[in-house]
Parts: C-alpha cells; structure tokens; sequence
C-alpha cells in the first residue's frame, strides 16, 4: 500500500519554509540573521528539489505531495535566480 513517508513532507513543507523565509527577510534588521537566512535559500532550495526527486522515485510512496514539493521548489529556485540576476544589474525590477 503506498502511502506519504517523511521525504514527502519535507519537500512539501521545506519550500513553503523557505519562501516564507525569503519574503521575511527585508523586514529583519540585524544583518547577520538576514545573511544567515540567504545562505539557507541557496542551501534549502537545491536540497528540497533533491528531497523531491527521491521522493518521486520511491516505489511505496504517493506521489502528489513530491509533485507539489518539487512545483514550489522550482518556483522558489527561480526567485532566488532572479534575486540574484537583480543583484548583478542584470534584471529589471
């Protein structure tokens, strides 16, 4: 019987943390913490497309939550290129 195992959940819950991560930190005044924060986008978002990726190739597991897990990851992995490219002078805001 398949069912959701833990990998699901976090490559469910892992983005949602991380965007919501993301929009909080203009609001942050100490700047090591937002520094911390950035450092844990570029970290969390490849991280919870792996976690997505392996939980879609798992035999016994459902795979709604992975697809959703790894739609939110890829949605957050192109904010933070554009983030980036903005950083760069390469975008326009």
């Amino acid at each position: 019987m398949k069912k959701y195992s833990w990998i699901s959940y976090l490559s469910l819950g892992l983005p949602i943390l991380l965007f919501l991560l993301l929009f909080a930190v203009a609001d942050i005044e100490p700047l090591v913490l937002a520094q911390t924060i950035l450092i844990a986008q570029f970290i969390g978002a490849p991280l919870s497309i792996i976690l997505s990726v392996a939980a879609l190739f798992k035999k016994n597991e459902k795979k709604v939550v992975a697809v959703f897990g790894l739609i939110i990851s890829l949605n957050l992995t192109g904010a933070l290129v554009y983030l980036l490219l903005l950083g760069f002078g390469m975008g326009e805001a």
